[in-house]
């Protein structure tokens, strides 16, 4: 049974995100002329796209119109997707590496999204690199769990990427496009080639792109307005001994900023300007880092992808389909000279005779500080008693009864090479000062398919296998603890050709200034400088090698299974094996635990093997005076063994046309996601997170460490899903609404460093502690009832918590989707045809458990909710289409409601609404325009189509707010205005 063509029409017209032409499913004529295909929804073959589930379709030109070589781009512009990693902006809170764009529907996270190309699971979620868009038919996005016919990952839905495997002939594609500045530079050029064979057909398809740097000091608005300044010690902070009038040691030390602080401001105190606080800004007793200059919005990056797929018909029945999918990703972005929150416990005291120390041993005996003098050792060192403390001369205040000295200091804060005029390393950094983070990424994917139809019925039977390979090689900066202990003590040996020749590592300004009695000036001669072979020895080149395989095999078979009065029952039956291989492999320094900033990283193998099978039936269930319906039930048992066990997730789906109008449609289903490799398995691994820490009120980026659970549960679901379709003044106009709902149990999560502290310090006060007594809180910090996960150093500075993978209580999102097509016909002047997109978020709540506080991301930022990413409650988009014979012409809106913020630090957000007035970004809406005329004989007799266009035609940005990058930018465009030009050529 088949339901009414206009309500099939009119359901696909509303989805296509831009007003264009309808994809043939089927040619008109007689019932043995009609193809039957398998549409994203379902598994079982059918001659239509009748689907009780909302499907959403971008095509060819809608992806072209979003204008972009970032196919997670794309993805992100849909109304009902939130939180795809598109820009780079680093150092935010919830830092975006703009290498790995996957799509998140709904925003519960990329791992519930499932991918596919034509129907096939794909281990390469990365947008970013995938199949040469050129090559792309149309994407379908089905908002719907569909775990019951695909398997794991389809909670949120499913991203199918349909191939353009029929095309015929030859076409190359020219993409330029750049900001209003020059700053940003991005380019593609695509071919496609295509031609029947004897028994078959042949398809090939190349794309190269590439992309310049955006840096942050390009938009130095955000700079200015925004938070870009580190409370981590710049070069470094020290404990410095205090001592009495007499000289002697008092048994204090006083925290105390390095003495070069603020003596050379470089290019001056303009942060958006490269060279700003040369060395450093001097407020309170720390030395503040202004790191924005070094890090960017956009990261350069290079990329080639290759798509090819041949089909071969043996005989009538029997055909093979053969898909090669290969792309390699470059990507380079800066950061900082060295990241905080390294392993300062660890680091030995700097004695006084490190030759580089500046810290004079100094006293006051009502005449303000003074030098003091010590007792001439047999080495002319200082004399030093049993316990290693500097004796004093006769009279410490009289240079002719002794000699100077330096104190001994403790390192409480280290930035390596942070001092923006210190000796840098030649390996691995350009001429900013910025440290390099590269991503080269290369993936394979095989994928073939053996069909047999059986003669004389309904019945068509797949064999089809799956093989992937992929290889990431990522690139970071680090330094050697060893080196830095040895360097530290003068034991360096940083020439390995002369082993005998040791040198210091000297860690204080003065490598860049003259120091006298801890007063600094920049006079040309450092007191020691660091040699370039010191400062390489300390560095490492960081260098992490990720290789991962998949294999599956899967048997199908669909076809008519038996009649009822209503009509045909359809099925789809099937089983699968699939089999994901992981190999990861740290550099030797991180083997041998030598990388100061996140210590230990161990290789590790690891695989799991997962059996499934399915069904699906398709059955009819009234007649045409009821209207016409179908009811549509489907199950998958599914294996992985282990600890994680088995599931079986169903779905029923109910499509009832009472109307010729009218469309209703419903579904629910149970959905699951089993752990990953990595979730399982990973070990602890450490990056940055900006943290207040509520026991000292600081607020600085810290070291959070995080590793697999073996403890982990796979994620479960419930999925509803209602909607309804109208078409209207014969088929012109078409509206249709969707309800969507998913209720999570055991969502696999991730605590944050604030979390994990802010437990902590609730723990602290509900035990009586005295949050004013410094007494009280080192009581707890070394006592058993304190949180073993934060460590700290012995006056109680923070320096690294372990943050844990679990599995939350539950979290729970609803949404309305609506959408609308109009088509107006002008005559003499063209048609029109209007589009409307939007989403509604209703709810977005969360309870992570371990009494960390519940509540609704909607409407919020959600900085500090790890898995919850910026909601604002409404997205809408509405496009107008205009065409003329062969001119066409395009204007869209994007309209983003506004959002509360809710800032990783209570600190920063205090300072936005003090310096602002504003605790929420206001909404915004970005106009996009196009025009392209196609020639129809402009060489030869083959067509070329020009395009011009821009994204953001009124180049406008957000209000800048006082926090890291001073952009949301999961939400809004730090790029501005897009202008770009279009050419595709017929050969």
């Amino acid at each position: 049974m088949k339901l009414k063509k206009s309500i099939v029409q009119m359901g696909l017209a509303a989805s296509v995100m831009l007003p264009l032409p309808m994809i043939a499913v089927a040619q008109q004529g007689s019932a043995a002329d009609i193809e039957e295909v398998v549409v994203t929804g379902s598994r079982i073959r059918r001659d239509s796209f009748d689907s009780s589930s909302p499907v959403t379709v971008v095509d060819s030109a809608a992806i072209e119109a979003n204008a972009t070589p970032n196919l997670g781009e794309v993805l992100a512009n849909q109304t009902f997707n939130y939180g795809t990693d598109v820009q780079t902006n680093g150092y935010a809170a919830r830092g975006q590496g703009g290498v790995t764009s996957s799509a998140n529907l709904r925003g519960l996270g990329a791992g519930a999204t499932l991918n596919l190309v034509d129907g096939q699971r794909t281990n390469n979620s990365n947008l970013n690199a995938t199949i040469p868009q050129i090559a792309i038919s149309r994407i379908d996005i089905l908002k719907d769990g569909a775990s019951a016919l695909y398997g794991s990952d389809a909670v949120a839905g499913v991203v199918n990427i349909i191939t353009n495997k029929g095309y015929e002939g030859t076409d190359i594609n020219l993409f330029h496009q750049e900001d209003r500045g020059g700053d940003l530079v991005e380019k593609q050029y695509e071919l496609i080639t295509g031609a029947a064979t004897d028994n078959g057909h042949f398809a090939l398809a190349l794309s190269y792109s590439t992309r310049s740097t955006l840096k942050q000091t390009d938009r130095p608005e955000f700079l200015r307005n925004g938070f870009q300044r580190s409370g981590t010690g710049n070069p470094g902070t020290y404990a410095v001994p205090t001592r009495n009038a007499q000289g002697q040691l008092t048994g204090t030390s006083a925290r105390t900023a390095d003495p070069g602080c603020g003596v050379d401001n470089g290019s001056g105190t303009d942060v958006g300007i490269p060279g700003n606080y040369a060395s450093g800004q001097l407020l309170g007793t720390t030395c503040n880092f202004h790191f924005g200059e070094f890090w960017d919005f956009i990261s350069a990056q290079d990329k080639m992808s290759l798509w090819t797929n041949y089909e071969h018909r043996f005989n009538d029945n029997l055909t093979n389909d053969f898909n090669i999918n290969a792309s390699r990703l470059e990507t380079f972005t800066r950061g900082s000279p060295q990241n905080p929150g390294g392993r300062i416990p660890e680091l030995p005291l700097i004695a006084g005779e490190h030759p580089g120390n500046p810290y004079r041993a100094m006293a006051n005996r009502g005449n303000g500080m003074e030098p003091l003098f010590a007792q001439a050792g047999p080495d002319g060192n200082p004399l030093r008693n049993a316990n290693g403390v500097v004796q004093l001369a006769a009279n410490p205040f009289d240079s002719a009864s002794g000699i100077p000295f330096n104190e001994d200091v403790r390192i409480t804060e280290l930035r390596i090479n942070a001092f923006k005029l210190q000796t840098q390393p030649t390996a691995v950094l350009d001429g900013d000062g910025a440290f390099p983070q590269g991503v080269d990424r290369f993936d394979i994917r095989l994928a073939d398919t053996l069909t047999y139809e059986v003669p004389n019925s309904s019945w068509a039977v797949s064999l089809a296998g799956i093989y992937q390979f992929g290889q990431d090689d990522a690139l970071e900066k680090n330094s050697s603890q060893l080196a830095l202990i040895q360097g530290i003590n003068g034991t360096l040996v940083a020439d390995p050709s002369s082993p005998q020749t040791t040198a210091y590592y000297n860690p204080f300004a003065s490598s860049v200034f003259n120091c006298t009695d801890r007063v600094c000036a920049n006079t040309g001669t450092p007191q020691y400088a660091n040699s370039l072979a010191v400062v390489d020895a300390i560095t490492i080149a960081g260098l992490t090698q990720t290789e991962s395989t998949f294999r599956s095999v899967e048997l199908a078979a669909t076809g008519e299974v038996f009649e009822i009065p209503t009509g045909m029952i359809l099925g789809a039956f099937g089983i699968e094996y699939r089999k994901d291989e992981v190999d990861v492999d740290f550099d030797a320094a991180r083997n041998q635990c030598d990388y100061h900033q996140g210590g230990c990283a161990f290789d590790y193998t690891a695989e799991q093997d997962v059996n499934s099978a399915f069904f699906e039936l398709a059955v009819p269930l009234t007649t045409n005076r009821l209207g016409e319906a179908e009811f549509q039930i489907a199950g998958r048992f599914t294996d992985y063994g282990g600890s994680i066990g088995d599931s079986f997730d169903p779905k029923v789906a109910l499509l009832w046309q009472p109307l010729d109008m009218l469309s209703l449609r419903g579904s629910w289903s149970s959905a699951f996601i089993a752990p990953g490799l990595a979730d399982l398995y990973s070990p602890q691994t450490c990056a940055l997170q900006n943290a207040g820490d509520p026991f000292d009120n600081s607020n600085a980026f810290r070291v959070a460490c995080n590793e697999g659970n073996l403890n982990l549960t796979p994620e479960t679901a419930d999925v509803f899903n209602v909607g309804a379709s109208l078409s209207l003044l014969e088929g012109a106009l078409s509206i249709g609404v969707d309800y969507a709902e998913y209720d999570f149990k055991d969502r696999i999560s991730s605590t944050t460093l604030n979390q994990v502290v802010n437990l902590d310090y609730a723990a602290f006060l509900a035990s009586g502690g005295d949050p004013a007594s410094q007494v009280s809180k080192l009581a707890w910090f070394n006592g058993p009832n304190s949180d073993p996960n934060i460590n700290r150093d012995v006056d109680g500075v923070m320096s690294r918590v372990i943050v844990s993978r679990l599995n939350a209580q539950t979290m729970k999102h609803r949404a309305l989707d609506l959408y609308a097509r109009y088509d107006l016909d002008l005559g003499g002047f063209g048609s029109m045809v209007f589009n409307l997109d939007g989403t509604q978020a209703l709810e977005y709540s969360y309870d992570l458990g371990l009494g960390i506080p519940a509540g609704d991301g909607v409407g919020s930022q959600n900085e500090s909710i790890a898995e919850v990413p910026p909601m604002p409650e409404f997205r809408v988009n509405a496009t107008m289409n205009w065409s003329l014979g062969n001119h066409s012409a395009l204007l869209r809106a994007r309209w983003i409601d506004g959002f509360d913020y809710s800032f990783n630090s209570g600190a920063l957000l205090a300072g936005q609404i003090a310096i602002n007035g504003r605790s929420a970004a206001a909404s915004m809406t970005y106009i996009d325009a196009n025009y392209a005329y196609t020639f129809d004989s402009l060489l030869g007799d083959r067509a070329t189509r020009f395009e011009v266009g821009a994204r953001n035609l009124g180049d406008r940005f957000p209000t800048p707010f006082f926090n890291l990058g001073g952009i949301e930018t999961f939400v809004h465009d730090i790029r501005g205005r897009m202008m770009y030009i279009r050419i595709n050529q017929e050969i």
